[in-house]
């Protein structure tokens, strides 16, 4: 993979079109990085009045500035923007930046403005950033072509942000607090330059140790998932993803796309691409800089090394939020606590060294609490006092956990004592936050990156059908008679095609017929009402079940079915807890796949979760944990009905699947699936499959878990 916006960084020679020698100006900002930033190639300011700006020689027009030149700044107005980029693509320039405003966000005629900005790029091999963006920061070229106010320290992480104003808050957070920057990239409208194209120049930059992401608009789906998984298959990735919230429902045949909402789906997105979902500015910043300056957090146990109760106390309540919990200490772990820490010590967990300890207490305590064989990771919290300067407890931290493979995170609480000595834990890499609060959700936010990367150890072993021929043939067969939605026994056909466990069943549309097909699979039975646009049966009255005799399979057709109508006869499954597997086409990401609990309440019920195909058995488990009615399986599963479980995770894989091999599907319900006592098995009773009004290109089933 090569790095897309290696034009950019690489850029020998930089022209700022529409510098301004006007202080008040954002063209003299942009000017002014440039040339504080240390920037080692030639810059050229130009604007048709000539003269001097900052002591650089202004040139009238772009044919006049002489070589090196590779990169172009544009700051003129939305209007003037299409000419000056056919001037940059004459002049043989191939990567520009264009900050002006007033394009798409602005309507229809700014997205026609866009449109012919692109249509010129094509024609010259150009890349272009923007427009209405920022710019781009290197801290290692030196390269800011940006006009924020701050100067970022080299560092190690990577920002991507479609908001300048993000980018500039979060710049000014780092520079407070003593914390650098490797690239920071501004895509503002993302017309040519996108989200895909700057996390794959992220994942590829060595400096970059972790990435931060904050994202308004995706434009291509499949290319951000591709991009999104090659970052987090190298670094962390932390995505802070506005407009996570539905403004309507979509209008879904299914339950499926009902309860398929902007956020759940992103967070499937997250899971499938492995990286880190935060819900505020203030967890992205706190997220990146624990990730940027630890080690992963592979185990739960965390030790809490405080002088203060209150906050440790605290700090113990919000370990639990990320699934941590405090350490049990040996025995011989508190002796030799006991013997470098101040008399009166409490050395169980928390640790609590009381009111007055020095930084060497600190330093020694921790240093014990690291080489113990029961401990994951280490909470310090400082309570600044009279007697200790805080900045000599950070410094001593530091100093201990400096290079250490177990995880320090330091709490300084309080004011800007606590300020300046957060900056001190920072040149020790070591995260210094406010609260405990925070520094537990640090913690936790390790922990889900080791998940994260055990998580791509599994092999992936996609599901294959038990009949290609036929889930193809039944296929066909729906479009040749331009099908929308299969009929229930030819769904339940597909279904059996692919392994999935549906009950035997069959049509009738006779009582005769149907009292025949009920003797041949075997009594009891269900009698269902099928008619066109009767998505809901069992709300309707059309279900009669547990039927066990003829008599009862003529009366409830007769009762049920309407002329001209058909009943499927089913083979009644055994009681048990009702689920429902589902899973359809998102317009933007693809095959998208649904657990929860089921049966006629579930749009109610909202116990869901969903994921992106293909899944791993591991990610199918995962499933079940994260819904009330999984959970309640899973302890079940402990007293026996592992089958049961096994059946669950199976048959979600291989709907995924279904979804990947198949174009023509939209949509998947399996509801419910009844899971059966101990030994009794899985059966999916009811299935209804949507198909596409037209098919779509098949998309890549790409084995990026």
């Amino acid at each position: 993979m090569d790095d897309p916006l290696a034009r950019f960084f690489n850029a020998r020679g930089v022209a700022l079109v529409g510098a301004s020698a006007q202080p008040t100006k954002l063209s003299y900002g942009v000017l002014q990085n440039l040339i504080r930033s240390g920037y080692p190639g030639p810059i050229y300011p130009v604007h048709p009045r000539g003269g001097e700006i900052l002591g650089l020689p202004v040139y009238r027009s772009l044919a006049e500035v002489p070589d090196p030149v590779e990169l172009a700044i544009l700051m003129v107005p939305a209007e003037q923007s299409l000419e000056v980029l056919e001037a940059c693509g004459r002049r043989g320039i191939r990567a520009v930046i264009l900050v002006a405003s007033g394009f798409a966000e602005r309507g229809d005629e700014g997205r026609e403005r866009e449109e012919q900005l692109r249509a010129v790029a094509r024609r010259y091999g150009m890349r272009f950033i923007g427009p209405n963006a920022v710019g781009l920061i290197d801290t290692r070229i030196p390269l800011n072509t940006t006009f924020i106010h701050v100067q970022p320290e080299p560092g190690s992480i990577g920002l991507v942000s479609h908001s300048g104003a993000v980018c500039g808050g979060i710049l000014d957070w780092g520079a407070s607090m003593g914390i650098g920057f490797s690239r920071v990239i501004s895509l503002g409208n993302q017309a040519d330059v996108d989200l895909a194209d700057a996390l794959c120049s992220l994942a590829l930059d060595p400096s970059t140790r972790v990435v931060g992401a904050y994202v308004e608009g995706i434009r291509d789906g499949r290319r951000f998932l591709e991009a999104a998984s090659a970052v987090s298959a190298r670094k962390p990735l932390v995505i802070l993803k506005a407009g996570r919230t539905p403004d309507g429902a979509r209008a879904v045949a299914s339950h499926t796309g009902a309860l398929a909402l902007p956020e759940r789906i992103f967070q499937a997105v997250a899971r499938y691409t492995g990286a880190i979902l935060v819900d505020h500015l203030e967890a992205f910043m706190d997220a990146m800089l624990a990730l940027a300056m630890q080690p992963a957090l592979p185990g739960a146990r965390v030790v809490i090394l405080t002088n203060a109760g209150g906050p440790g106390a605290v700090g113990a309540d919000h370990l639990a939020r990320y699934e941590l919990r405090l350490a049990d200490l040996q025995p011989s772990t508190q002796e030799r606590l006991q013997a470098v820490a101040p008399r009166g010590t409490m050395v169980g967990n928390p640790v609590d060294l009381l009111g007055g300890p020095q930084p060497e207490h600190y330093a020694r305590a921790l240093h014990t609490l690291l080489e113990a064989p029961e401990v994951d990771a280490v909470m310090t919290i400082f309570v600044p006092q009279a007697v200790t300067p805080a900045r000599e407890v950070a410094a001593a931290i530091g100093e201990v956990a400096a290079g250490s493979p177990r995880p320090v995170v330091g709490v300084i609480f309080g004011g800007e004592t606590a300020l300046e000595a957060a900056r001190v834990l920072h040149q020790a890499s070591v995260p210094g936050f406010p609260t405990p609060c925070r520094a537990a959700f640090a913690l936790g936010v390790l922990h889900q990156w080791a998940k994260i990367r055990q998580g791509r150890c599994e092999p992936l072993e996609p599901a294959r059908p038990l009949n290609p021929s036929k889930a193809v043939s039944q296929l066909l067969e729906a479009r040749r008679q331009g099908k929308r939605v299969l009929d229930p026994q030819a769904g339940a056909e597909l279904a059996a095609a692919w392994g999935l466990p549906v009950p035997p069943s069959g049509l009738a549309a006779t009582p005769e017929e149907a009292v025949a097909l009920a003797e041949r699979l075997g009594y009891p039975v269900a009698l269902k009402r099928i008619a066109p646009g009767l998505i809901h049966k069992s709300r309707a009255g059309g279900v009669a079940l547990n039927l066990k005799g003829a008599h009862e399979v003529r009366d409830a057709f007769i009762q049920l079915i309407h002329p001209e109508e058909q009943a499927l006869i089913q083979r009644m499954a055994p009681p048990g807890v009702e689920v429902i597997i589902g899973a359809y086409r998102d317009p933007l990401f693809g095959p998208v796949v649904m657990f929860g609990a089921g049966g006629v309440e579930v749009e109610a019920l909202e116990d869901v979760t969903f994921r992106l195909p293909p899944l791993t058995r591991m990610e199918a488990r995962v499933m079940l944990e994260e819904t009330w009615i999984g959970r309640r399986l899973l302890q079940r599963d402990r007293k026996g009905g592992s089958e049961e479980i096994e059946a669950l995770t199976d048959i979600l894989k291989r709907v995924g699947q279904m979804m990947l091999e198949h174009p023509e599907i939209a949509e998947i319900d399996l509801n419910p699936v009844i899971v059966a006592r101990p030994g009794e098995g899985v059966h999916a009773v009811d299935v209804r499959i949507v198909l596409s009004e037209t098919v779509p290109a098949p998309a890549e089933a790409a084995a990026l878990v």
